[in-house]
């Protein structure tokens, strides 16, 4: 009796086997990277959200010895600032100007006005604004400045580290398009890590 040859099922080579090996291992590790830049993606978004849409509010002091005004100076700024002033928190205005352009000091009407100073800080940045601050009022002053919503826990944390002064941070209203917001994640996220990286301690 001849007997028919066998057909078991085929095997896979070893070398078919390991040559999916790294292909698996590939997808892991791009899964996991996937996972990972959501996740941290997720967080910076949580703590956008609140440092820049929802910061942590101040109350104002009924007296201070300043009313700052950081750049820009927007009108919605000084509409604010000339209010504290109406209301007797201070006499005095500070606001930070470009040395050109439409608000500058030459083109600001308000810059003309008594007990109200308009300079341009060197550099013109939230650092640069603060060290002016201080170069214009003791240790024992007390400020409060004008930004808008984005800006206040960046001018807040600037300030605690490079001023001895009391300050208060408060936001004039303003309206941001989403894209608006999306730069300004960006920006001040940019700005934070600038400030810890320069820190005046």
């Amino acid at each position: 009796m001849v007997s028919s040859p066998s057909t078991s099922a085929p095997t896979e080579s070893p070398i078919t086997a390991g040559q999916h090996a790294p292909r698996r291992t590939h997808r892991r590790a791009l899964a996991a990277l996937v996972v990972t830049v959501t996740a941290a993606f997720a967080c910076w978004i949580a703590l956008g959200v609140t440092f820049y849409v929802n910061p942590a509010t101040e109350a104002v002091p009924s007296s201070a010895d300043v009313i700052y005004v950081i750049g820009p100076p927007t009108e919605e700024r000084i509409a604010l600032a000339q209010k504290l002033r109406g209301d007797g928190v201070a006499r005095d205005i500070l606001i930070s100007v470009p040395k050109t352009g439409e608000q500058s000091a030459d083109n600001l009407d308000i810059c003309q006005g008594d007990h109200v100073s308009c300079l341009h800080p060197e550099p013109f940045t939230t650092a640069g604004e603060i060290r002016l601050l201080n170069s214009l009022y003791g240790a024992d002053a007390t400020a409060v400045v004008i930004t808008f919503t984005p800006h206040i826990s960046r001018t807040r944390y600037i300030a605690e580290d490079c001023s001895p002064m009391d300050v208060t941070v408060i936001a004039a209203p303003s309206r941001l398009s989403p894209i608006a917001w999306a730069y300004q994640f960006a920006y001040q996220t940019g700005g934070f890590a600038k400030a810890f990286a320069q820190s005046c301690r």
